[in-house]
């Protein structure tokens, strides 16, 4: 019986060698998805907890915490059949007749997702970013502390290596360092998590409008995060980036309700 000593041939082997390649390809491109999926996912699921964790905390605070300094801010229910709050919209208005619009649940000029309240990055000239870091907050550090920005009296201020620029949204009440209540700063605005920041702005409004009300508040909080991770302290860098789609800020926000006392 003759033995077929042949082997594969240059040819044949080229082809095998592609058809492994292509389907490698496809192996390595859908894990990539995967893998991009499921940091999306965690990274939203770690923002909506830091979220409630703020507004749980906020809830909890007394009277005086929640009554804010300077001018009241006020919302109310239209009668409109859009379903964001309730089966209603949520929008501003200075207690003056009926609600008005614009609508807190989107801010049209900016960013879907956020609220009015507590939109962290101003998308009209000159744009700007509310607060940045400026990469110094390591994993388990917090604002306080003295190489995450912070100071012996926890008071967040623009000459540390935390930047907030308050012009980029007059309305948020925390942190801003124009317009601090001393409670607000046991909740870290700031925390890091697998080489992610995330920041934390929040403001209180009266509710319902035309009632000027001081026992019933809405709390607006958003939690962002800026994706890819910023690895510079420059903040007009990562501005720039931001404008030219370099880089993008990601948000999960969540409004809930704060009752004074005992309602009648």
């Amino acid at each position: 019986m003759k033995k077929d000593n042949r082997g594969f041939t240059l040819v044949e082997l080229i082809i095998a060698v592609t058809i492994i390649l292509i389907v490698s390809l496809g192996f390595f491109g859908w894990a990539s998805t995967i893998i991009r999926t499921n940091l999306s996912i965690e990274r939203n699921n770690r923002a909506y907890e830091m979220a409630m964790d703020v507004a749980d905390r906020l809830q909890r605070m007394y009277d005086n915490s929640l009554i804010q300094p300077g001018a009241a801010k006020y919302v109310g229910y239209d009668d409109g059949t859009d379903k964001d709050f309730d089966g209603k919209t949520l929008e501003l208005n200075g207690c003056s007749g009926s609600p008005s619009t614009p609508s807190l649940n989107l801010d049209p000029a900016s960013m879907p997702g956020m609220t009015i309240y507590t939109n962290p990055w101003q998308s009209t000239t000159p744009q700007a970013l509310y607060l940045y870091d400026k990469n110094n907050c390591s994993d388990g550090k917090t604002w306080v502390d003295t190489d995450c920005g912070g100071t012996s009296t926890s008071t967040i201020t623009t000459a540390g290596k935390i930047t907030v620029t308050t012009s980029a949204n007059t309305s948020i009440d925390h942190p801003n360092p124009n317009n601090l209540v001393s409670d607000y700063n046991s909740i870290n605005p700031i925390r890091s998590y697998k080489n992610t920041t995330y920041y934390a702005v929040w403001s209180v409004a009266y509710w319902p409008c035309g009632t000027a009300s001081t026992d019933r508040r809405k709390i607006f909080v958003t939690v962002y995060w800026i994706d890819p991770e910023p690895t510079t302290d420059d903040v007009a860098v990562v501005v720039s980036d931001i404008k030219n789609n370099r880089a993008a800020i990601k948000s999960v926000s969540v409004v809930v309700d704060k009752t004074i006392g005992t309602e009648s």
